[in-house]
């Protein structure tokens, strides 16, 4: 069906990597199981929300994120049951939030769906549907959904027209299966969040947390400003929304979802180019940026100044560019989040032996806050304020994550450079050195792009102990929890989740762990059990991307059974979007070259085997699917 080869050179000493492999997946198989007969109840409902009258419009992503990487365990070899219960999990969680209410006279579900909220929490939330959507493509239930959620984007459905073809624009910063949520912003008074800036700084009075906690009546202004800028026009966070309609595209191959997406994406490319360079983070109704905030470029909900800076405007831009040039086979939306990254690395201050970059851009010379304990890194003035210049502040080094991806993307040798003038220069390589949020266990890109550039060979084995230990201590918190259920909060599971698949995806299949705010699963290849034909490695294998250059893959695989065959399909890109070439097989005596001029390559490992590859690539040349290879 496929070319074949066969491994020839028996194992002498079982690599280390490969053993660590295979007793991570093994030691996640086991602690599965066990944390959700702990943590939900029979019918899989989980233990959260704690009382039945409880609304909101915030939690629903967090229940869904319980079981977020878990349809990813399955893919990269992980047991069936993962795929099972988090198929189940996304049914029960879905139809369990309809029985609460938003405070806003509709549930938390509508249509199956987020009724209305940001994208930064849909992001997180529709990890889990995106990715049981790429481990089971054929599952007829996942396409109509993956069909009715993109077409809340693409006005489709009448009840949420959320898209305005004209001006290109989403029409709120909250939306859903509702349409644009302007409902959401209900103008209620505001309190400020320690450690956290002010939303704006040009409200008379309102320009430090103090005076605003004294001041009713200038609680409720801010509130009403907030409603009148944030609530109407278009946010750049929003371009996470294109992972909706790619992962239709992915599954239907149907154009309308490719179109839709270089329309809306090129629309903000547009924007930038008007701003000087800069991503503005808000549009109007009308389609001019700073519509509603007096012209500002900046000040929209989850862009810019508040809450969050680049954590968030970097993942959707990073995000958008990815789907991009996925499906359009174009590596010249990489620009769009390089460009940002640049305009960061371009003001960045020396600091610690590391760069601290701008995140957050707000009114200038009128930020006036105490960052927040959690940050760890901000500079910041001698009263302890966070330092700003010209407008820029919130200063600390980037995590790598956005540059990691631009990077496994482009393979430009530019992209690491950038990556080696924000990593810290002393210190150990495995150190993160940033902040970062850690709900997907993960955050060592720095530390792997180190190894892609052959100067940390020791980390396969580090981070796959790491791994382990992760493992490890959630399953002995699990043994000593006495916390009541009555007082667990939304991310309870979250945080006894077992599952760490940083250093599988990495090292099995050559890439980044997914942004975690609505990306998908994009590497250099992806494997599939020739003899169970189901997604991810068989049984006893174990695998090692060493290197990536733009043209090739080096790849090692073994079988650790010894008196078993494996058969491994290995495809060239997560969705099939690259073409192997050739393989060139290093048997350990002399090297052979096989035509493949293909997606897929089947190779064959007798027991107790293994075998070293150097993958030929053209890269970006295929319509990528989710199809699988049978």
């Amino acid at each position: 069906m496929f070319p074949t080869i066969e491994a020839q050179t028996q194992i002498q000493t079982p690599p280390k990597w490969a053993v660590l492999e295979r007793q991570l997946i093994d030691r996640m198989n086991v602690a599965g199981p066990e944390v959700m007969e702990k943590y939900t109840r029979p019918d899989g409902t989980l233990f959260w929300p704690t009382h039945p009258d409880f609304q909101s419009i915030d939690g629903l992503d967090d229940a869904y994120e319980s079981f977020h990487n878990w349809p990813l365990f399955y893919m990269l070899g992980g047991d069936d049951r993962f795929l099972a219960d988090a198929d189940m999990e996304f049914d029960v969680i879905t139809n369990d939030m309809t029985r609460y209410g938003t405070g806003h006279g509709y549930p938390m579900v509508v249509k199956e769906y987020q009724p209305g909220y940001d994208w930064f929490h849909q992001g997180e939330g529709n990890y889990l549907f995106y990715m049981l959507c790429m481990a089971d493509p054929s599952n007829p239930k996942h396409i109509e959904r993956a069909r009715r959620f993109a077409g809340f984007y693409i006005d489709e459905d009448p009840d949420a027209l959320n898209y305005d073809t004209q001006h290109k624009i989403i029409k709120c910063a909250m939306n859903g299966s509702k349409g644009p949520a302007f409902w959401a912003f209900a103008g209620h008074p505001y309190f400020p969040w320690d450690g956290y800036n002010m939303p704006f700084y040009d409200i008379p009075g309102g320009t430090s947390h103090e005076a605003v906690r004294e001041n009713e009546a200038l609680q409720t202004r801010i509130g009403q400003r907030i409603r009148e800028r944030q609530g109407v026009g278009d946010a750049v966070v929003n371009l996470a929304a294109t992972s909706l309609a790619t992962n239709a595209y992915l599954l239907t191959g149907e154009e309308k979802y490719k179109a839709w997406i270089r329309e809306y994406v090129d629309a903000w490319i547009a924007r930038t180019g008007e701003n000087d360079g800069i991503v503005p983070d808000n549009v109007g109704l009308s389609g001019k940026i700073g519509e509603h905030i007096d012209g500002k470029w900046y000040g929209s909900y989850y862009g810019w100044s508040w809450p969050h800076g680049w954590h968030s405007v970097g993942q959707a831009i990073g995000i958008a560019a990815q789907n991009a040039t996925l499906l359009w086979r174009d590596t010249a939306y990489l620009d769009f989040p390089r460009s940002q990254i640049d305009v960061l690395i371009e003001r960045g201050i020396e600091e610690n032996d590391q760069l601290y970059v701008p995140q957050k851009y707000g009114d200038p010379g009128k930020v006036n806050y105490v960052p927040g304990a959690w940050l760890q890194y901000p500079i910041i003035n001698e009263d302890g304020t966070a330092l700003q210049v010209d407008g820029w502040f919130e200063f600390m080094p980037m995590h790598p994550s956005d540059v990691t991806h631009l990077w496994a993307l482009s393979m430009e040798s530019v992209d690491q450079e950038r990556a080696k003038k924000i990593a810290k220069r002393t210190g150990s390589k495995f150190d993160i050195n940033a902040w970062h949020h850690i709900k997907d266990s993960g955050g060592h890109d720095g530390a792997w792009l180190a190894y892609m550039r052959g100067e940390y060979p020791e980390y396969p084995e580090t981070v796959l102990n790491h791994n382990l230990s992760q493992v490890e201590a959630r399953l002995a918190f699990m043994a000593d929890d006495d916390e009541d259920p009555a007082h667990y909060g939304d991310a309870y599971f979250q945080r006894r989740n077992p599952i760490s698949c940083e250093g599988l995806v990495q090292l099995t299949c050559g890439g980044p762990l997914p942004h975690y705010n609505g990306g998908l699963f994009v590497t250099r290849v992806r494997h599939f059990d020739g003899q169970q034909k189901r997604p991810g490695l068989p049984a006893e294998v174990g695998a090692l991307v060493t290197k990536m250059t733009a043209d090739t893959t080096e790849l090692q695989l073994v079988n650790l059974n010894t008196t078993e065959a494996r058969d491994v399909i290995v495809q060239a890109g997560a969705m099939g979007e690259h073409n192997f070439t050739s393989v060139s097989i290093n048997n350990g005596q002399d090297r052979y070259t096989v035509s493949v001029n293909g997606t897929f390559l089947h190779v064959q490992l007798p027991p107790y085997t293994q075998i070293d590859l150097e993958l030929g690539m053209h890269r970006f040349v295929n319509a990528p699917s989710y199809k699988h290879p049978w």
